[in-house]
């Protein structure tokens, strides 16, 4: 994950094209990963942000830094128990966001950047997130895992979870992680395979 006290020229493939620092964080619904306790937890990219995004959220979450997990990995625990229900619920009800290990959704710092930024700042939110999928797509690969995007998920719903306040905060995009389930319909068919030659 790019870490924002680098300077640019220092980060990491692929985040060295991106130019801005993060304005995504993650909001995970831990289900079944090995060492985290199941529950709630939010990994901010940019620990400077860390004070503003309590700010933005329920105050009686408790911002427990993640037993086990290094300093350099700002991960928080907020909520323990079954997420699983509030997963798939959130996720326009698709039970692969609870079937999986972990699902997120993710928070983007919204009205305080495009009051700053102008409107202009909109798409690129959706940029870092699409940038930050596919690292996520290559990484859950490399584990010898999968993933997959949901693009069908009520932001709302996300937003009282953790009791984010009026539009600091907007759910964009949710993804999961887990094992793979293949699927026997789909195939790989040489190009114009349907003509006659």
């Amino acid at each position: 994950m790019p870490r924002s006290d680098r300077p640019q020229l220092d980060r990491p493939l692929p985040w060295d094209v991106w130019p801005y620092e993060p304005a995504i964080h993650l909001m995970l619904f831990v289900h079944r990963v090995e060492g985290l306790t199941p529950g709630l937890y939010v990994l901010v990219r940019d620990p400077q942000k860390l004070a503003f995004i309590q700010q933005s959220m329920n105050p009686e979450l408790t911002w427990t830094p993640t037993p086990g997990c290094p300093e350099s990995l700002p991960l928080y625990w907020l909520l323990e128990g079954d997420a699983k229900k509030a997963a798939i619920q959130v996720s326009c009800h698709q039970d692969i966001a609870g079937d999986s290990a972990f699902s997120f959704g993710m928070l983007a710092e919204f009205e305080g950047r495009l009051r700053e930024g102008g409107a202009w700042w909109y798409p690129r939110l959706f940029w870092e997130s699409g940038l930050l999928g596919q690292v996520l797509y290559l990484e859950a690969e490399a584990a010898g895992v999968r993933a997959t995007g949901i693009g069908c998920f009520f932001d709302d719903p996300v937003h009282e979870i953790i009791g984010i306040k009026e539009r600091s905060f907007q759910s964009l995009y949710h993804f999961t992680v887990g094992g793979p389930v293949e699927d026997g319909r789909l195939m790989t068919l040489p190009a114009y395979h349907h003509l006659n030659r």
